[in-house]
């Protein structure tokens, strides 16, 4: 993801440290020479964000902004008003130096303000818009003057995942590494920025945890914690299935990540074998919240999620609780035991079909060796189609007092005092170095044919506030599971006014 010279990309190089994007800022916003893309709020969209660039209507001298015929050329654009740029409720409004730069122009047409006045503050907004680059410049420069980048392990939806060593501390963090180009050609911004805001307020032993974030022009940095051990994903394609020691482990271990995510009125709404990752002890850790919601029946109705392991309420578009992230719960276990998940499907409609012609319940029959009737009673009260009818719908403690957790050690669990029996081997990589390189190389020719969207202006306005340190976070929530039900409700509220003043929330998100 290098950048040459001239700024064309390097080949690929996967696992090479030295693959390190060196951010430019010579193409500055407000270069005159170059159109300025305005987004208009009924028609802007990431596919036709080239029909909606303008001409200019101002000339330039150099570097400097002539804005002396800027009234008349106004007066004599057939194009949009001035007005019809007003801000809007867009996901894709207008940066805020373009609105200045309007309303000035706006100003004298209507009060015949002296140009030159007007030339002086338009200059005044292109030095800020300058500094705001050079202020991701710098950010850039910190993060990977910060981290000793070893190799990549993991290949996300955006771009690459490294794994780093902080140069001073020599703590090991997984970055993962996000172009801007895809996550707005894949209309993922609320996506990314819901999941930078939530983990800015989450942190437990048994999440995945964010330790900074930082950007440039082009790039996401979000530091997390480093799990070496791998996904469930990996490990059930290597074993198929697993004894009913291991399952309840790795249960217990989940339950307790989504026992704090609740308290704290969230839902995670994709709780599957890939989001859930081991430690080098064995120990599983949740990740992903990039679809998580404040829980609010409102806005719990659409539809999320990964077919498979989707609740039927949420397949159906029905407003949804907690209990669909058990649901989900319940149909990893399954595969645990069974080898399979409970509705397989080549598309969501086969597995909606599935589901409506009959509720699976695992047989006497069917229960394996060395099983027991309780694992298998637990895990058909996750699957109850019925959500008021699930295990956990009245709460966790359901989960808690299921004789199949009779007797069993939550306190060593959460102090990470038991031997875990399933351990990752910690003499190999334990990812697919070949998927990796698959999905890199698809990753890649994407951001080439995307490239274009990040000369619209307002780009940047998308991602902002986006930094984050978690030593100098101070709203960070406590990391014990025993913590206060009045104070995750505070808590929650904050989460939800953030995000809703922030306009992170998209409905319909797939």
């Amino acid at each position: 993801m290098s950048l040459n010279v001239q700024g064309q990309r390097k080949p690929n190089q996967v696992n090479s440290p030295s693959n390190i994007k060196k951010p430019m800022i010579s193409s500055l916003i407000f270069n005159c020479r170059a159109p300025i893309n305005i987004p208009n709020s009924s028609q802007v969209s990431p596919q036709n964000s080239e029909q909606n660039l303008l001409k200019p209507i101002h000339s330039h001298k150099g570097s400097q902004v002539d804005v002396t015929n800027l009234t008349k050329l106004i007066k004599q654009n057939k194009s949009p008003t001035i007005e019809a740029f007003d801000s809007q409720n867009t996901q894709f409004s207008s940066s805020q130096q373009l609105q200045a730069l309007f309303a000035k122009a706006k100003e004298i047409t209507q009060n015949k303000q002296k140009p030159q006045i007007v030339k002086q503050q338009v200059q005044q907004i292109q030095t800020q818009s300058i500094n705001q680059l050079k202020e991701l410049f710098n950010d850039n420069l910190y993060c990977r003057n910060t981290f000793h980048f070893h190799f990549v392990v993991g290949i996300g939806g955006f771009g690459k995942v490294w794994k780093v060593e902080h140069k001073k501390t020599a703590q090991i963090y997984a970055m993962k590494e996000m172009s801007k180009a895809l996550i707005i050609t894949k209309k993922s911004v609320n996506s990314v920025m819901n999941e930078r805001i939530l983990l800015s307020q989450l942190k437990h032993p048994f999440l995945v945890n964010m330790n900074y974030a930082y950007q440039d022009r082009e790039t996401l940095y979000l530091i997390m914690d480093y799990m070496s051990g791998g996904d469930l994903r990996y490990h059930i394609g290597r074993m198929r299935k697993f004894n009913e020691e291991q399952t309840r482990f790795f249960v217990a271990c989940i339950f307790l990540s989504l026992e704090y995510v609740h308290d704290s009125k969230i839902i995670h709404r994709d709780i599957k074998p890939e989001n859930l990752v081991l430690d080098n002890k064995g120990y599983v850790h949740l990740t992903d919240f990039g679809i998580a919601r404040i829980m609010k029946l409102e806005n719990s109705s659409d539809t999320s999620g990964t077919p498979g392991y989707m609740a039927p309420e949420v397949m159906y578009r029905q407003n949804h609780t907690y209990a669909a992230d058990y649901y989900a719960l319940g149909v990893i276990a399954y595969e645990f035991m069974l080898g399979r998940r409970p509705y397989v499907g080549r598309s969501r409609q086969e597995i909606r079909d599935q589901i409506m012609a009959k509720q699976v319940q695992i047989k006497k029959s069917e229960i394996p060796d060395n099983w027991s009737l309780e694992g298998a009673d637990f895990i058909n009260r996750l699957l109850q189609r019925k959500p008021q009818q699930r295990l956990g719908f009245n709460g966790s403690q359901e989960i808690r007092q299921h004789p199949w957790f009779l007797n069993f050690p939550w306190q060593k669990l959460s102090n990470f005092e038991l031997v875990p029996p399933f351990l990752p081997n910690r003499t190999e990589d334990n990812f697919d170095q070949k998927q990796i390189l698959i999905e890199d190389e698809e990753n890649n020719e994407l951001i080439q044919q995307n490239l274009l969207v990040l000369k619209d202006p307002t780009t940047q306005d998308l991602f902002q506030g986006y930094e984050f340190n978690v030593n100098q976070n101070q709203n960070k929530i406590s990391s014990t599971t025993d913590q206060s039900s009045s104070s995750s409700s505070k808590h929650s509220r904050n989460f939800s006014q953030q995000i809703e003043k922030q306009q992170y929330f998209e409905n319909g998100n797939k």
